[in-house]
């Protein structure tokens, strides 16, 4: 019997809701259970995800418009963490989405997400997946976005992602894959493997997709002609990044290449760190349409084409640390949506442009480390927009133009002049200031310097600036480093009475204060650089340093007028790196207890200081914080250290009052790079167990009382490459061999009268006595003396001999006699 119509449609109706309902029940349950394997600490998110709720309730969840089923699944930086392979797939026939990035997913990608046939959208980076891509996921034949970066995949690329039929984007960066094989992939659009440390050809395959129009190859060894060809292959691209590829000598053309000027779609090109020398060529000047370029870290030489006024939508040029020379072009004025100027590291020379700035929406300049002269452009802030003024190490003079808006300025190392109060009062929004060796005058004004509440760090050193500090100078809630040294700051430190001190570093060396131990850093319990050198305070080192100061690193306190002992509990100091107290009229004993110094017992992992002299070195300060430095006598000479400050370790003790013996216990510093007791009243011998220094470079022990011999171990240091025990009263053979094989200035042993060896003339005659004969003296009054007695001996006595054998056994003897004096002398 035929059903009516209506009817027929309503059973058919319900089949398809009844259908509905089951799948949305069965997702329910998959997510559910998926949800119960989490990690419980994770899923505060996911509370909504109940049977009580509705399933296109639940955060996260993606129901289609007309049906409950879950089309969806949006989970990103949703702080989940687990495994994936606990989720049942079967039960998301029409997910075309599914979104995990930035969690915290471990283990394998399971092989059966390749049962989500409808899966349009896969994003699974930013997480800890292991292993390699299941082959199966190149079965996702509706797949266009497929995301795998930032996890630990290893191991191969399966060739099956290739034929994916209409994948556009493919992200693969920062995993450890080979170097995918992958053949022509003629729809995709966007292709990152940035930092996956490939090493050899780039994949060719890129070549064969025409539609490209974002390319990542950044990070990696790669090599080829890639440059010139691309523009042939892809003439779409918009955004190309290929930095740091660490190139071989055969890589790339060594130049950048002409061709792609006809890149004219170009928003982005990106060839930062690489080998590229030459010129850059005019016809870059045809990428009307670029936004950013960034050829920093090259070896580019000649001038910047004036013609790059015709990259009118440029808005970021980064050509810093080259060989770039000449002036900067004036036409570099016209370029009106320019925002960031970064040319510093070069060997640019002349005025900066007058008009630059006007009309400009400058937010960042470097013009650092080149060799700009005149004043700065007063128009470089007419647009109140520049942040960030970075112009050190030129020859800029006149004065600082009036920028309200600037948080961060690096102008030292230059010629500027002004009152000081004046320059900070056009700076009213300051973070950081570096005017540093310039020639500013007057004093730090109270009234200007409290009202950077958000001063963070403030380098004035090496200028012309006096009178008192001001309190307030201290009590800034976001400073961290304050260096004023070099100046003609006098008076005592000022007075403070809370504990809102916020430095973690303080250089108030080369300067005039007077006093004791500034009693007010004690509220300054963040300090891990303190430096009072070359002052004029006096009284004692107080004990309350090592428990009131207890992350200090460096403390620099050498050639002021400090008196007494010093205080044993410095060894409390569990951080502590350097220790500098020399040039005072410190007196007693070292204390024993300094070998308890926890961060000087170790090897130190790091480089050698012997080996990196003055380091100040260069990481564009325009988008980086400011590093802190440190002055040090080592070995013998003047210097600055900045980047090695964290492996510094060293104690100098040198020019003082000090007594007694060197206590073995400082063998037991094995970390000690840096070791200067010279100029004291030291006695006793030098421990025998020196050779356990073994990180030690420089070691002065000169100008005390010492006495006995060097010890066989100092042979053994072999980083020792500063030595100095000259004016004791050392005795005995100079030990030989190792790194003293290089040591071979003899004025590293003078005036000790009882020393013999090399690189002394003097002879060791008795190694065990150490009884010594001058090499210098003439051998021929010896060997005349020696052979004048022998034949004396003979004239006088042969007479009495009267019986030939006699005369024969005498004259042997005394041939035997001679041919051992000449032997003798020849040794000598």
């Amino acid at each position: 019997m035929e059903l009516p119509r209506n009817l027929l449609c309503i059973i058919i109706f319900l089949l398809i809701c009844t259908a509905h309902a089951s799948g949305s029940e069965q997702a329910a349950v998959a997510l559910l259970q998926w949800k119960s394997t989490l990690d419980s600490s994770s899923t505060k998110n996911l509370f909504s995800w109940s049977p009580t709720n509705s399933i296109c309730l639940w955060f996260g969840i993606l129901c289609g418009n007309t049906t409950s089923h879950i089309i969806g699944l949006r989970l990103p930086g949703a702080s989940i963490k687990g495994r994936l392979d606990t989720l049942n797939f079967t039960a998301f026939p029409q997910l075309t989405e599914l979104n995990l990035s930035s969690n915290d997913l471990h283990g394998a990608i399971p092989a059966n997400i390749s049962m989500l046939q409808a899966l349009v959208y896969l994003d699974l980076s930013f997480n800890r997946f292991k292993r390699i891509i299941p082959p199966q996921l190149g079965s996702l034949s509706n797949l266009i976005d497929l995301h795998l970066n930032n996890n630990n995949l290893t191991g191969a690329i399966p060739c099956q992602l290739s034929k994916l039929p209409k994948i556009v984007r493919l992200e693969i960066s920062n995993n450890n894959f080979d170097k995918p094989e992958f053949s022509p992939m003629p729809t995709l659009q966007l292709f990152s493997m940035h930092n996956m440390g490939i090493n050899g050809s780039f994949p060719e395959f890129i070549l064969e997709c025409p539609n490209l129009t974002f390319l990542d190859l950044s990070w990696n060894r790669l090599s080829g002609s890639i440059l010139e060809l691309l523009p042939k292959t892809a003439p779409d691209l918009t955004y190309l990044k290929l930095q740091y590829l660490e190139l071989s000598n055969n890589n790339f053309s060594g130049v950048i290449p002409r061709e792609l000027g006809t890149l004219t779609a170009l928003i982005i090109l990106d060839l930062k760190n690489n080998p590229l020398s030459g010129p850059i060529p005019v016809e870059i000047c045809n990428l009307s349409n670029l936004h950013w370029l960034n050829a920093a870290g090259n070896n580019l030489s000649g001038t910047i084409p004036p013609c790059i006024s015709s990259m009118a939508a440029l808005k970021r040029l980064e050509l810093w640390n080259n060989q770039l020379e000449g002036e900067l072009p004036v036409t570099i004025c016209l370029l009106h949506s320019l925002k960031y100027l970064l040319v510093g590291f070069n060997r640019l020379t002349g005025h900066v442009p007058d008009d630059l700035g006007q009309g400009q929406p400058l937010t960042i300049v470097d013009l650092s480390n080149n060799d700009f002269s005149g004043e700065l452009p007063p128009r470089l802030c007419n647009n109140l927009q520049l942040q960030q003024l970075v112009v050190n190490n030129n020859s800029f003079s006149g004065l600082l133009p009036a920028c309200p808006n600037l948080t961060y300025a690096w102008v030292g190392q230059n010629n500027f002049s002004g009152d000081i109060s004046h320059v900070i009062g056009k700076y009213p929004n300051l973070r950081g200031l570096d005017a540093s060796r310039n020639q500013f005058t007057g004093m730090i004004s109270p009234d200007y310097f409290c009202q950077l509440l958000f001063l963070e760090f403030l380098d004035l050193s090496g200028n012309q600036l006096y009178w008192e500090l001001p309190s307030c100078l201290m009590k800034l809630p976001l400073l961290n480093f304050v260096d004023l040294s070099r100046n003609a700051f006098s008076g005592e430190f000022p007075t403070l009475t809370s504990p809102n001190c916020s430095l973690t570093s303080l250089h108030l060396a080369n300067n005039n204060f007077t006093g004791g131990f500034p009693s007010s850093l004690s509220y300054c319990s963040s300090l891990t650089i303190l430096d009072l050198g070359n002052n004029r305070f006096n009284g004692k080192v107080p004990s309350w340093v090592s428990h009131k100061m207890p992350s200090l690193k460096v403390l620099q306190l050498r050639s002021n007028m400090l008196q007494g002992c010093i205080p044993w509990q410095l060894s409390h100091h569990s951080q502590l790196q350097l220790l500098d107290l020399a040039n005072n009229q410190l007196s007693g004993s070292i204390p024993r207890q300094f070998a308890n110094f926890a961060s000087m017992i170790q090897l130190n992992n790091g480089f050698h200081l012997g080996s990196t002299h003055i380091l100040l070195t260069y990481s564009n300060r325009a988008l980086t914080p400011y590093s802190d430095r440190i002055n040090l006598i080592w070995k013998g000479k003047y210097y600055t250290f900045e980047k090695a400050i964290g492996h510094m370790i060293g104690i100098d003790l040198s020019s003082n009052l000090l007594s007694g013996e060197i206590p073995t216990e400082l063998t037991n510093l094995k970390g000690l790079q840096l070791l200067n007791l010279s100029r004291n009243n030291l006695s006793g011998g030098i421990p025998n167990d020196v050779g356990n220094l073994k990180a030690l470079e420089s070691l002065d022990l000169s100008c005390n009382e010492l006495s006995g011999r060097i010890p066989e171990s100092l042979s053994s240091l072999t980083f020792l490459s500063s030595l100095n025990l000259s004016n004791n009263q050392l005795t005995g053979p100079i030990p030989t061999g190792g790194q003293l094989g290089t040591l071979n200035d003899p004025s590293i042993y003078s005036n000790n009268s009882g020393l013999c060896g090399l690189p002394l003339n003097i002879i060791c005659l008795n190694r065990s006595s150490g009884s010594a004969v001058n090499k210098d003296a003439d051998p021929g009054i010896y060997f005349s003396t020696l052979v004048g007695f022998a034949l004396g001996f003979w004239l006088w006595f042969g007479a009495l001999i009267f019986f030939d054998i006699w005369q024969i056994a005498v004259l042997t003897c005394i041939d035997r006699v001679l041919n051992m004096i000449v032997q003798r002398i020849q040794n000598c």
